[in-house]
């Protein structure tokens, strides 16, 4: 097997992947205001410097966090998406594993965490524009696949596209903070709930 030589970039991908790991286990046990750079690179055996050639400060670091949530999530997505010529809706039940694992792939107080930020970001003009990029951008790219996914099957809602997307996004997100109060909640049950409910509220209209 031919293995690929460690480049420059790869290897700061490696660095800053390895920085985003550690920000997770440091803010799920500490929060966001009580997490510090320096315990975060400590954690991920860096230098304090190595997190800031990678990431402004605190909050660009928080914020990369979500982005890579996104975008795992997305990614996962498509692939469930795009792997099968089953329709959707009659594969509830590989949308309700998807969701589940990639909540499970997240600290289970992470819905805590995102409140704490989405409140600190209220005061905070930079991080709170940050942060709405960063949903808007989310939910556009829901809204594309459910855009894209009506048009392929020539399918007509009474639900725009980015508007279910939003709802989707709330919905889920309830979900998650939901189960940082009582933990429990996150039940296999609930979710095939859940997507049967996103399921009916995408329905065609004759």
């Amino acid at each position: 097997m031919t293995l690929e030589p460690l480049t420059a970039d790869r290897r700061r991908q490696q660095t800053r992947d390895y920085l985003l790991e550690a920000a997770a286990r440091v803010f799920a046990e500490h929060g966001y205001h009580g997490a510090s750079l320096d315990q975060v690179a400590a954690v991920a055996g860096f230098t304090k410097g190595a997190v800031y050639s990678n990431f402004k400060n605190k909050d660009d670091l928080f914020l990369a966090l979500i982005e890579a949530a996104y975008s795992r999530e997305m990614t996962a997505l498509k692939e469930t998406l795009e792997h099968s010529d089953v329709p959707p809706e009659a594969r509830l039940g590989d949308f309700v594993g998807l969701i589940r694992h990639e909540m499970e792939q997240m600290p289970e107080n992470w819905g805590a965490l995102s409140l704490e930020f989405t409140v600190y970001a209220l005061r905070n003009p930079v991080a709170r524009e940050r942060l709405s990029e960063l949903e808007e951008a989310d939910i556009r790219a829901i809204a594309e696949i459910i855009e894209n996914g009506r048009m392929d099957r020539g399918l007509d809602t009474e639900v725009g596209a980015e508007n279910a997307a939003r709802i989707i996004v709330a919905l889920f997100q309830g979900i998650g903070l939901m189960r940082v109060i009582k933990p429990e909640t996150l039940r296999p049950d609930l979710l095939e709930d859940a997507m049967n409910f996103v399921a009916r509220g995408l329905a065609v209209v004759p």
